[in-house]
């Protein structure tokens, strides 16, 4: 590998390939995860260390949920399973509340641009692992170098911020977000109120010093500097910034339509496949049997440029879109777009409709975040050029997202009744014999 792509940690599978083949490797150890996943060493041999490739959907929840329940009895392997859909919690949490997205994004500007300059002077010597504390500096410049930490690790770090350092949660979450390969607007935003006590009132994350001395490695915390500061008699809850409750929106059920059963969408006409790095697994699901005209990718600069992506996340963000473009390419058999643009990505959608003579776009839709947010722009411009683009969703999506109307728990009793029957344990009696998804 040549290029920036170089630079990407050898152990963050990059293409579906690499990725499935770190699944294999770990699947026989899967149910030793619950014991282990906590522990915070060099390395991090206890996780998959696949949610770089998971957020791109190099592979998907639904298929790593199939393949280690169909190897493992389900009590063996639940808390696995229960992280793997935390995911899709927070993605449908999400999606049925934008506005928490929208005001994240709106109030991490307002500091940056009118915030207390004392307060960004010492956000900035924090961000730089100049905090004083040697661990959370450590993992500071872990998260700067390898685009990755440990789960355990961001809570302890988002705690130390928010809690100990008492700078805002919104900046802090910026920082995930810029730097991990794996950054996701749902995960990264409601992992860090969910620290900071907004996303379930009166419960903040703290971090305290015997809990990373009982799970970081030794080597870790070799340097004791600072670490007074998070003793447990110190550390206390920040107060709570206002805020109006999260309002939440009427679900859109996409249900991956259009129809392509008869390979193109009803109609008529010509029409192409937009592949962007929210899905990069196109050929597994229901759009796999669209036959487009031509498969278009952009790595829309403009927008990676305003949220400050490093040069590490943009390599991974760019050699995963090859590979899943590669793919779709070779699956679809048909000519490839692929652009990087400044021009803007709902330009760059037009300007290849219109030379390709296509009446439209069918894509995966996007949910909230960045991308999310462009698809109003992108709706309009081909509208305005007589065009059309036709959103879907994996049918995994449709029937999880909506569940998560509150909190995580609830929503995980309906998962396990469903998942609980496929794993590889002998059947009761009373089980179906063929669960199908996690809801009905």
């Amino acid at each position: 590998m040549s290029g920036p792509e170089a630079s990407i940690p050898t152990h963050f599978p990059v293409t579906r390939e690499s990725a499935l083949a770190r699944w294999r490797e770990f699947l026989p150890k899967a149910n030793r995860y619950g014991a282990l996943r906590n522990q915070v060493v060099p390395g991090h041999p206890h996780v998959t260390r696949l949610s770089p490739a998971i957020r791109a959907r190099l592979v998907s929840t639904e298929e790593l949920v199939g393949s280690v329940l169909e190897t493992h009895r389900f009590d063996a392997v639940e808390k696995l399973v229960q992280e793997l859909v935390w995911r899709d919690y927070w993605k449908g949490w999400l999606e049925l509340r934008p506005g928490v997205w929208s005001a994240y994004r709106a109030e991490a500007e307002r500091l940056r641009t009118e915030g207390d300059p004392a307060l960004l002077r010492r956000a900035e010597a924090v961000l730089a692992g100049e905090g004083g504390i040697a661990v959370m500096d450590g993992f500071t410049r872990e998260l700067i170098s390898t685009g990755y930490l440990h789960n355990h690790a961001r809570m302890w770090w988002a705690g130390y911020w928010i809690h100990v350092e008492r700078l805002p949660w919104a900046l802090g979450a910026d920082f995930f977000y810029r730097h991990l390969l794996d950054a996701d607007p749902a995960s990264n935003t409601l992992g860090w109120r969910w620290v900071a006590g907004l996303q379930t009132l009166g419960k903040a994350y703290l971090p305290r010093r015997s809990n990373l001395e009982r799970y970081c490695a030794s080597s870790l915390l070799a340097d004791p500097t600072g670490l007074e500061r998070l003793e447990d008699s110190v550390v206390s809850p920040a107060p709570l910034p206002d805020e109006a409750p999260a309002q939440r929106v009427a679900w859109r059920s996409l249900s991956e339509s259009p129809d392509l059963s008869g390979g193109s969408p009803a109609g008529g006409g010509r029409w192409g496949l937009w592949v962007h790095g929210e899905d990069l697994g196109l050929e597994a699901t229901a759009l796999g049997r669209l036959r487009p005209e031509v498969l278009l990718s952009v790595f829309d600069a403009q927008r990676v440029g305003a949220h400050g992506l490093s040069p590490l996340r943009i390599a991974y963000l760019k050699t995963a879109l090859a590979d899943g473009v590669a793919r779709a390419g070779r699956h679809f058999g048909c000519a490839t777009v692929s652009c990087e643009t400044g021009e803007g990505l709902a330009e760059a959608l037009v300007r290849v409709a219109q030379e390709r003579g296509l009446a439209g776009w069918v894509a995966m839709r996007p949910s909230v975040g960045p991308l999310g947010d462009a698809i109003p722009g992108i709706e309009a411009a081909l509208a305005g050029d007589g065009r059309k683009i036709l959103w879907c969703r994996r049918s995994w999506d449709e029937r999880l997202w909506p569940q998560a109307s509150a909190g995580f728990f609830g929503f995980w009793e309906k998962a396990r009744r469903r998942l609980e029957p496929r794993s590889g344990r002998p059947a009761r009696d009373g089980d179906p014999q063929q669960p199908g998804l996690p809801f009905p």
